[in-house]
């Protein structure tokens, strides 16, 4: 730790530490994915930094990754973390997954941690990481599936409902199926160019005191709530939530506390 003065923000401000959302997914990734000395990797969705530069560094000096998203406060976030741990082989770049600005048959390795559920046209980004991929190269998608939050979604439907949404099971029906799946994204896979070859797939729970305590959680705040509550009108939404709060406290009561489950997956291929 002698180079690391804990006292300097310089330091202090990338010390951030990951969201645990982020660092089961990403170290699902990095523990499935190929490492060998001299691979130009790419991190699609690379936001601020994570995985990309932990796989900059463990790919080594011989190596680079690259990193591409679209999000420019993000990415300055990055390019500060790759300052201050000296990672000089790792480079991030404003860009779309459907536009990478990168020559065809560029990368040994392609990986993408939380970004699939995020992509507008994933047909589409992943045809273009085909096209970026040389021929066998190895592309390995990290995601969240449906079954998210399961236990939550189990009480949703009645919380909406009563705050008056009358079709409140086939909204939260819609809203689940966007996440995606293990077949799913092999038929992607399949679609664009790689070779389905495996699937690791894992989960995590998120436990919490109460209702009040979900709700509140900074993450769901940013990741979660606001979808929940665009499924009711406007006028409705905060007597849905508190619905919703409620039906999570009755739940805390039986079992001693919420457990929200996080099924995980990580999907690899080759470049055909």
């Amino acid at each position: 730790m002698a180079d690391f003065d804990l006292a300097d923000p310089a330091f202090v401000a990338v010390y951030d530490d990951l969201p645990l959302w982020s660092a089961a997914c990403g170290q699902l990734l990095l523990e499935e994915i190929r490492l060998a000395p001299g691979l130009r990797a790419l991190d699609v969705g690379c936001g601020t930094g994570f995985p990309l530069v932990e796989l900059a560094e463990r790919l080594g000096p011989a190596g680079e990754a690259h990193g591409v998203d679209p999000w420019a406060a993000g990415l300055a976030r990055a390019r500060q973390k790759i300052a201050r741990r000296g990672v000089p082989n790792a480079f991030v770049h404003e860009g779309n997954a459907e536009a990478l600005p990168f020559p065809d048959g560029h990368f040994d390795l392609i990986v993408s941690s939380l970004g699939l559920n995020n992509f507008e046209r994933p047909a589409a980004a992943l045809r273009e990481c085909r096209r970026v991929a040389r021929e066998g190269a190895e592309i390995a998608l990290a995601s969240n599936l449906q079954g998210t939050f399961a236990e939550l979604y189990e009480e949703l439907p009645a919380a909406l409902a009563a705050a008056g949404v009358a079709d409140a099971g086939e909204r939260v029906a819609v809203h689940v199926a966007h996440r995606t799946t293990v077949p799913r994204t092999q038929d992607l896979l399949a679609g664009a160019g790689f070779e389905p070859v495996q699937a690791v797939e894992r989960s995590f729970r998120m436990r919490y005191a109460d209702g009040a305590a979900v709700l509140a959680h900074h993450f769901i705040r940013l990741g979660f709530r606001p979808a929940w509550e665009e499924l009711a009108p406007e006028g409705s939404r905060a007597a849905a939530m508190e619905a919703l709060r409620q039906r999570l406290d009755e739940r805390a009561a039986r079992a001693g506390e919420v457990v929200l489950t996080v099924p995980i997956a990580c999907v690899l291929g080759r470049a055909r």
